[in-house]
């Protein structure tokens, strides 16, 4: 397999799983063409140690305040021009073997995709493997249901990047998901039905800890792109919100039946709390 691909692995006081991450993509170096690309935000914990015992296996380090995630992973992939296929990596998920991206990209040479995604595993903090992310086969449309593609197990063409643009550097929790969704818009995607990447579940995930902004931004994007919001993320939000109010206190029917027809004023507060320009311009 001579295809290059362009691994980024964007980090920022991850240093308690970076070296596990890190591993991870050098394992794979050894059955596939990689370019790795770790750009680190300016970290204060131990990770600038971990990333110089690897510095010469890696092809890119930086390490300097940046954006955020997004950003990172733009500045990841323009640092590695000339690769085949991009894939990003954080530095607190890992690959599910030394033969993932080697998989995958058989599979989208073989089947002509220019995005591809396959299986995941939920890991806790030592790695152990805790659940499967819920994965479906690809369908546009019910991208406009929820997220069902895990992050780590996603490959995308240079052609891909080029033609619908950069991650989106406004979005700090979910710019894989309206990543998924710009690309889904040019794009069928192919399903690989093997396990690629593992996302890691903790405590002090960024997931975990900013919830109101996840549901914001993922309304935000589905107001966008599909102009429609489930009315499962509305109850969601309300029951965010007012944490005992009696229709908090409800089962999901009664709570949707009663809050219909105040459903654009939940969504709009919901959004307006991101404070940024709706057109997301990139």
């Amino acid at each position: 397999m001579n295809k290059v691909v362009g691994i980024v692995i964007p980090s920022y006081n991850q240093g308690k799983y970076l070296e596990r991450t890190i591993k991870s993509a050098l394992e794979n170096a050894k059955n596939a063409v990689v370019r790795i690309a770790l750009i680190d935000g300016g970290s204060t914990d131990n990770s600038l140690q971990i990333i110089e015992r690897y510095r010469d296996l890696l092809d890119v380090c930086i390490s300097e305040p940046d954006g955020g995630q997004a950003a990172a992973i733009n500045k990841g992939i323009r640092a590695l021009q000339g690769c085949d296929y991009y894939m990003w990596l954080n530095s607190d998920d890992e690959y599910e073997d030394e033969y993932s991206i080697k998989k995958i990209v058989e599979f989208s040479e073989s089947n002509g995709y220019e995005v591809c995604y396959g299986k995941s595993h939920f890991i806790d903090e030592a790695s152990e493997i805790i659940g499967e992310y819920p994965v479906e086969k690809y369908s546009h449309r019910k991208l406009g249901n929820r997220c069902y593609i895990s992050q780590p197990s996603v490959l995308f063409s240079a052609k891909a990047y080029e033609s619908v643009g950069p991650l989106n550097e406004h979005l700090h929790m979910c710019l894989d998901y309206e990543y998924w969704i710009r690309l889904s818009k040019v794009y069928k995607f192919g399903f690989i039905n093997h396990y690629i990447g593992s996302t890691r579940l903790y405590d002090d995930t960024k997931t975990a800890n900013q919830k109101r902004r996840h549901l914001s931004e993922a309304m935000f994007i589905l107001k966008k792109y599909y102009e429609r919001i489930p009315m499962k993320w509305v109850v969601t939000e309300y029951r965010n919100e007012h944490a005992g109010a009696f229709l908090s206190r409800q089962n999901y029917f009664i709570a949707a039946l009663l809050l219909f027809f105040r459903k654009k004023k939940i969504i709009s507060d919901c959004i307006n709390r991101l404070g940024i320009n709706a057109t997301f311009v990139i």
